[in-house]
Order: structure tokens, then C-alpha cells, then sequence
């Protein structure tokens, strides 16, 4: 009787997980089933792109996957076009559908001249990236010489009832960083790089001293969200953390200033590091009496 009442529970136990199995892969065929339909333009998914990643690559890839690509976002180039030249290169610019959509175009708030770099910044959003459009930008990188400095992110057109088939499955792509569905608020996180730090070179042991940073985001969709202190001794590390909140944002490049309160608890020479762009750092020193 035991031995028959094992056998029962062994098949009711192969047989369960069986079932199990079968609806999971009947699950996982039925995405992929749908996710080889039409697109919507009532589903979007973003894709945040990693600035080491090539972008003809990207959009082969994603023609490939048949995906239309509604819009580019963040992305900044530079340019050795000098002050005195950015109306023409606006208009130059402008000549572009992708580019120029009546709604949106070039400006002198996309297109502008960043002295400290020695450089013209472009951070045009570019829209229905088709294939012709695609060829026609990679012309245009390639002409005027930019140079990629940030990678931004891409807004796909996907069939209906697909959003978390294809949130899993395009980060298994090297060049896809994050993504995100449109049904959701858009919301991402980044390091930024400081521009500025307003040290003074003396300070009050037990006073509180405000310290300005300065740093900016990529589009109007940035703020500050966090700072991160790292102590080594009397040296602290300072990095910063914005927010990026909507899927739609406007072509600028704001400066955000903070403020960070030090309490130093006793005397000394303390040393402040701000990160800076490509590893490097900003360096300053406070005389604490």
C-alpha cells in the first residue's frame, strides 16, 4: 500500500511540475510570438545607449529587429565650428526633417558655444529615425566632424503587449545600458561630473561651511538627486548624483548648483576631490583653526 501511495505522489508531483513547464513555455512562445507583430505608436519603449557603443551598429541591430525609432534624445556632439559660425550650422541643421519638424529644431539653446571646452555644443533631438534618416545623420557626423561625447537614449515604436518581453530581452544587447516603458514615468539615475566648487581657504573648527557645487545635466528632464562622500583621512571625495524625470525633455544643458554644509570637528588642512569628467578631479584645500 505504501509503495503505491509513493508512486501516486511521484506522478502527481512529475505531472504538476510538468504543468508548470508547459504553461511557462507556453507563456514565453506567446511573447515571442507577439513580439514579431506590427508596432504601435501607442506603446514606446526607451533605451539607453552606452557611450562606447557604435552607433550604425545600433541602428542595424535595431532595423534589424524591425523596430521604428521615434525619437534620440541626449545625445551631444562636438564641433570645432568656431562662435562666429553656429547661425549657419543651426541652419545647416535645420535643412534636416529629423532635425527640424516644425514642432521642434535647432536652436541656440541646442546649438551653442561652451568656452571651456573651446567647443560647439550640439544636443539636437533627432525624430522618426528611419533608414534613410538613419544613413543621412552618420552622413552628417561624418562631414562635420562631431565628435560623440555622450550616448542618449532611443524611443521605439514596439507591438502591443510586448513592453515586458522586450524590456528583459533588449539588455541582453551589449550597447543597451537601461530600459524603461513608456506606461511608466521615465525616470533615470547618473553620474555627473562637477564643474565648480566654491572652497574657501579657511574655515571655523565646529562651524558649518557652505560649499556651492556646480555641475550640469544633459536636458531639462535633470536635477540634482544625491551627494556621496567618501573619507579617507582628511581628504573627502565628493560625487554627484542627478535624476533625470520624463520621457520627453527639452534640448539644453542647465547648470545646477547645490550646496553641501561641512562641519569640520577638528583642525587641520582638509582636502576636497569633486570627480570630474574622464576620472579626473578637482582638487581644493580648507585651513580649519
Amino acid at each position: 500500500m505504501s509503495k503505491i501511495l509513493t508512486l501516486s505522489i511521484i506522478t502527481f508531483l512529475l505531472f504538476s511540475c510538468s504543468s508548470d513547464n508547459s504553461d511557462v513555455q507556453k507563456e514565453e512562445k506567446l511573447d515571442a510570438e507577439l513580439a514579431k507583430g506590427p508596432n504601435s505608436s501607442k506603446i514606446n519603449l526607451a533605451i539607453g545607449i552606452n557611450n562606447n557603443a557604435d552607433l550604425s551598429l545600433v541602428f542595424k541591430t535595431l532595423n534589424e529587429l524591425k523596430f521604428d525609432i521615434r525619437q534620440m534624445h541626449g545625445f551631444l556632439y562636438l564641433s570645432n565650428t568656431p562662435k562666429s559660425d553656429i547661425p549657419d550650422l543651426i541652419d545647416l541643421l535645420n535643412t534636416k526633417p529629423y532635425i527640424n519638424t516644425g514642432a521642434w529644431q535647432a536652436t541656440n539653446s541646442s546649438v551653442f558655444y561652451h568656452a571651456e571646452e573651446g567647443k560647439t555644443y550640439i544636443v539636437c533631438s533627432f525624430f522618426e529615425m528611419n533608414e534613410s534618416n538613419q544613413k543621412d545623420f552618420l552622413d552628417l557626423i561624418s562631414s562635420l566632424k562631431l565628435n560623440q561625447k555622450e550616448k542618449g537614449n532611443l524611443s521605439l515604436s514596439i507591438p502591443e503587449g510586448t513592453q515586458t518581453y522586450w524590456k528583459t530581452e533588449l539588455k541582453k544587447y551589449s550597447f543597451v545600458k537601461w530600459t524603461e516603458t513608456f506606461d511608466q514615468v521615465c525616470i533615470r539615475y547618473e553620474q555627473r561630473p562637477v564643474i565648480s566648487a566654491d572652497v574657501p581657504a579657511i574655515g571655523n573648527v565646529n562651524k558649518i561651511i557652505p560649499i556651492k557645487i556646480k555641475f550640469n545635466v544633459l536636458n531639462g528632464c535633470g536635477s540634482f538627486d544625491s551627494l556621496t562622500e567618501t573619507n579617507l583621512g582628511n581628504t573627502k571625495t565628493i560625487s554627484i548624483k542627478a535624476k533625470y524625470e520624463g520621457c520627453f525633455c527639452t534640448q539644453n544643458i542647465p547648470i545646477i548648483e547645490t550646496t553641501y554644509n561641512f562641519t569640520p570637528t577638528k583642525t587641520g588642512i582638509y582636502r576636497f576631490k569633486f570627480s570630474k569628467e574622464n576620472g579626473e578631479s578637482l582638487t581644493y584645500s580648507i585651513n580649519i583653526q
